[in-house]
């Protein structure tokens, strides 16, 4: 009797360890196939369900999720651009030659004013990658605020070679040579623009203010009064949609602020204007 108890109490024992064993089993292959598919699990509860610890906490190591969350933040789904400065820093960290994180970085720095930062890392940008044309556009408008005029007009000149057509490009290269008193090449900058965006806002604004300064008046009032209504009738989003990695908060008064510049310029020409 006592020798079955005993059986009875080591088979009992053994199913135990056999449901432990079969426990720790289940733990240890979930365990390593959670390792094995963390690269897409962590993507699918970023881009998916938005959680961010939680991606990063099974994949911490990847400069690819690290740029991907850095985007998100900088006006890709929200706008933090402190938060997306960290992630393309950390990026960087752990991967130096990732592209576009300098790229990126570097626009972060520019909208804060760290304009000298700004710099370094767009021109070891363009050290990895000196086929990334953009990266004269971020760099001359860094010249452009900077004051270093000559080397902003040329990083525009280069970008506009690679991409003639930008609207965007031929502004920008005329505020440079209007910030030089280079009137006749503002416009000639711009009217090269129109060719590609004839009904451009912010060029024909700049034709009128390059007509204004050339003392050709009537044409200047005449291109004033054609764009007022078509900057009038825009709206903060569509005025943003031009300055991709602002803040969004800052759409409504830089609206207002180039229509009142409008009226300005026609009060200019005719005291009258109201």
């Amino acid at each position: 009797m006592k020798d079955t108890k005993k059986f009875v109490h080591l088979i009992g024992a053994a199913l135990r360890h056999n449901r432990i064993l079969t426990v720790f089993c289940f733990l240890l292959i979930a365990a390593i196939m959670l390792w094995s598919f963390r690269l897409p699990a962590s993507y699918f509860l970023w881009e998916r369900l938005r959680l961010e610890k939680t991606a990063l906490a099974i994949n911490p190591s990847d400069s690819g999720l690290q740029f991907v969350i850095g985007n998100y933040y900088f006006g890709q789904g929200a706008y933090d651009i402190t938060k997306a400065k960290k992630y393309f820093q950390t990026t960087i960290a752990l991967n130096e030659q990732y592209p576009r994180a300098h790229y990126q970085l570097s626009r972060t720095y520019f909208i804060q004013g760290n304009l000298n930062r700004a710099i370094k890392e767009i021109n070891r940008e363009l050290e990895l990658y000196p086929d990334f044309k953009r990266s004269y556009y971020i760099r001359g408008l860094t010249y452009g605020y900077k004051g270093d005029f000559a080397k902003a007009a040329a990083d525009f000149e280069e970008f506009l070679k690679w991409k003639p057509e930008s609207w965007a490009g031929h502004n920008d290269l005329a505020w440079i040579y209007f910030q030089m008193g280079e009137y006749e090449k503002v416009l000639a900058t711009v009217e090269e623009g129109l060719k590609y965006a004839k009904n451009n806002v912010w060029l024909l604004n700049s034709e009128g203010v390059a007509l204004l300064n050339l003392g050709r008046k009537d044409e200047a009032r005449e291109t004033f009064e054609k764009v007022l209504p078509m900057a009038m009738a825009m709206s903060p989003a569509e005025w943003g949609q031009s300055y991709p990695g602002n803040n969004p908060e800052i759409y409504p008064k830089g609206l207002t602020s180039m229509q009142e510049s409008i009226k300005r310029n026609l009060r200019l020409l005719d005291p009258d204007y109201k």
